[in-house]
C-alpha cells in the first residue's frame, strides 16, 4: 500500500485491497507531460475482473453536516474534471472515468454492529460512492469562477451516485443492474415493514 497522508485516498485504498480488486496507486506530486500546462493525474486506476477498468480521482468529505445531517456535499474543482477527461481520452475505451467520494464520520458513540455498511480505519467510519464522469459533467452548477470549482445538483446526484462496490465486481454474482439511491430508500423501507423487494442489511444507509 502507497504511504499516503491524505486519509480519505488511505482509507480509499485500503477498502479497494479489502476487496481484492487490483489497483494502481498514481503519484499525484507530479503533472504528466501533456501541452503546455501539463495533466493533472488520476488518483487510482483501478482493475475489476468483470467490469470496465476504471480511472478514479478520489473526493474526501465529511459525512455529516453541522446539523449531523448527510447533505451529499460533492464539489470539485475544474482541474479534477479536465485531467479526468483528458486520461479517459488517452486510455481509450478500456477505461472508464468516475469520481470517488469518500465520506467520513466519527464512530458513534455507541458503536454500531458491524453490518451498518460503514468500513473502519484509522479510528473514522468510510463510506464510498462513485459516480460516473460523463453523469456528472452533464450535471454541473458553479460554485463560481473565484472558486475554480463546480458542484452537481444534489438531487441528480443522489439518483445516479452508487456505492463504489458496484463499480468493482470481481464475481458474475455481483449485481447486474446497480439499484439509484432513491430506490434503495424505498427498499428499505420495505425492509423495515417486512415487505419483499428490500436490500440486505449490508446495501441499507440509514
Amino acid at each position: 500500500m502507497a504511504i499516503r497522508s491524505n486519509h480519505y485516498e488511505a482509507a480509499f485504498e485500503a477498502f479497494v485491497r479489502s476487496l481484492r480488486v487490483p489497483c494502481v496507486a498514481i503519484d499525484e506530486s507530479k503533472r504528466a507531460v501533456f501541452g503546455e500546462d501539463g495533466l493533472k493525474n488520476p488518483d487510482f486506476l483501478l482493475y475489476p475482473r468483470m467490469a470496465s477498468n476504471l480511472v478514479v480521482e478520489v473526493k474526501g468529505k465529511r459525512g455529516r453536516n453541522a446539523r449531523g445531517r448527510r447533505d451529499w456535499e460533492n464539489w470539485v474543482t475544474t482541474d479534477d474534471l479536465d485531467g479526468l477527461v483528458r486520461w479517459q481520452a488517452i486510455f481509450g475505451p478500456g477505461f472508464r472515468s468516475i469520481l470517488a467520494f469518500v465520506y467520513a464520520e466519527m464512530p458513534p458513540p455507541f458503536p454500531l454492529p458491524r453490518e451498518n455498511g460503514a468500513f473502519e480505519f484509522r479510528g473514522l467510519e468510510y463510506r464510498f460512492w462513485g459516480v460516473a464522469l460523463d453523469d456528472y459533467v452533464a450535471h454541473l452548477r458553479s460554485r463560481g469562477p473565484a472558486w475554480k470549482a463546480v458542484a452537481m445538483a444534489r438531487r441528480a446526484f443522489r439518483r445516479r451516485v452508487r456505492p463504489l462496490q458496484e463499480w468493482l465486481p470481481m464475481t458474475l454474482e455481483a449485481p447486474k443492474r446497480p439499484k439509484p439511491v432513491k430506490e434503495r430508500d424505498r427498499c428499505n423501507a420495505n425492509a423495515a415493514r417486512g415487505l419483499p423487494g428490500s436490500l440486505p442489511p449490508s446495501w441499507r444507509w440509514d
